[in-house]
């Protein structure tokens, strides 16, 4: 068994774990069939394996984000996922188990000793109180406010609490979790280019008859998690090797064959800052980061002149009073709802404004902007308590100093700058993922060297 635990926390299952996933892009059974839903589902019985056979749970990191970078992909995909619901149990079931057998390396720390234990305790009250003097009990109790309001509140605390104790040095069968995580995050940022230059491989004969971006459902998500990940090709580089720094290069490639007008915007913006932060903290590379830059900048002369139709896509959403119609229709929206209810706000299921918005089966009616999002759902509490936490949490990095945490906070700041303009933090699964990380730096930054 410990040679099992052992190869489950190494680099040669996650990377089993993406060539099986770009295997399963290439055969083109992700989107030929409404089977696909079932590759989600077998990701997700890996998760399980891992849970019941190991009691390293950094262990299940890498299948969770392939299966969310899958998952992404599904457009219109509730009733699909709805056919699975006979695996919930199976998941619980692995989940309890996992918790009762390993328990011994379970350490419960009080929150007095966990540093953003009350800012995540502020957002959970915003998220419980919001809707309340204005919403209906009908209202209040709907599925989708209560889970909405459970997985971004007090799951997201359940989360930071259990994995602050299951996590730390000499606990999770590697010497160095900066660099277990940072490949964790590329091995994800890897699929997820591979998945888009797939994409257009597959629609090859369309892209050369008229050059321009191919646009999919899932440009946004897609853009997020590789801005997510980012970061760590340039903590790998400073680190290890400077070729990790290609696959920085590479997202910001397929961030602008993806279409994503935030990618595009604010994934420029995060690949610059990173850029000059690292050749001031790396001098060893710090030419080839200046070089970056130089051709960077020679890259989108050429672009622009030769290449200009490949943006046209891209840069018409920018401007199209079409397309900005509904951001700015519901930004507007949040200011009504605020009024409204200027203590609580109209609640995070509130579904009144889906004539803007006409939202999915399962999904929130989204401000798709953070701060719309906070001021429409949550009023006047919610600034207050959303604002602690953001306060707490720069103040929880700058307390660390060490090149892992500066990249994890970068990381952050990738989610946040994508949730100016989609629902970034206000998602589940990367309101868990930046949680988790937070919960990294928190145990290991002591035990990392610099």
């Amino acid at each position: 068994m410990a040679k099992i635990r052992q190869f489950l926390a190494s680099d040669l299952f996650n990377m089993i774990m993406l060539i099986l996933a770009a295997v399963i892009i290439m055969t083109d059974q992700l989107v030929a069939s409404p089977a696909y839903y079932g590759f989600t589902v077998f990701y997700a019985f890996i998760i399980c394996v891992v849970l019941l056979l190991s009691d390293d749970i950094v262990s299940i990191l890498c299948p969770s984000l392939l299966l969310i970078s899958f998952a992404i992909q599904y457009k219109n995909s509730y009733d699909g996922f709805m056919e699975y619901l006979w695996g919930a149990p199976i998941i619980a079931f692995s989940i309890i188990f996992h918790f009762a057998f390993y328990r011994k390396n379970f350490e419960l720390k009080k929150p007095k000793d966990l540093e953003l234990f009350k800012p995540i305790l502020a957002a959970s009250l915003a998220l419980i109180l919001g809707g309340v003097g204005i919403m209906s009990f009908a209202e209040y109790t709907t599925k989708i406010n209560l889970s909405y309001m459970f997985c971004l509140g007090p799951l997201a605390l359940l989360v930071y609490v259990f994995l602050s104790g299951l996590i730390g040095p000499n606990k999770n069968y590697t010497e160095h979790m900066d660099e277990r995580l940072a490949k964790i995050f590329l091995t994800v940022a890897c699929f997820l280019i591979f998945a888009i230059f797939e994409y257009y491989g597959e629609h090859w004969a369309k892209f050369i008859s008229d050059p321009d971006i191919l646009p999919f459902q899932w440009r946004n998500n897609a853009c997020t998690l590789l801005m997510i990940a980012m970061p760590f090709s340039f903590f790998m580089a400073k680190k290890k090797n400077i070729l990790y720094i290609l696959v920085a290069i590479l997202s910001c490639i397929a961030i602008v064959l993806s279409g994503s007008r935030g990618g595009l915007l604010f994934g420029a913006v995060e690949f610059l800052i990173l850029v000059i932060y690292f050749a001031k903290a790396d001098k060893e590379h710090r030419k080839y980061y200046l070089g970056i830059i130089g051709l960077g900048v020679i890259a989108a002369i050429v672009a622009v002149l030769k290449f200009s139709s490949l943006f046209e896509y891209t840069i018409d959403r920018f401007t199209s009073s079409k397309e900005n119609f509904r951001r700015i229709g519901l930004w507007k929206r949040s200011v009504e709802d605020f009024l409204a209810n200027p203590v609580f706000g109209r609640g995070i299921g509130y579904m009144g404004n889906r004539d803007l918005h006409p939202s999915k089966i399962g999904t929130l009616c989204w401000y798709h902007s953070s701060i719309p999002q906070i001021i429409g759902s949550f009023g006047s509490f919610g600034v207050l308590c959303y604002a602690y936490q953001l306060i707490k949490r720069i103040q929880f990095f700058k307390n660390r100093n060490n090149m892992f945490s500066v990249t994890v906070f970068f990381s952050f700041i990738g989610l946040e700058l994508m949730s100016l303009v989609n629902p970034g933090i206000f998602a589940p699964a990367y309101l868990i993922i930046i949680t988790m990380l937070f919960v990294f730096v928190e145990q290991y930054s002591n035990s990392i060297e610099e």
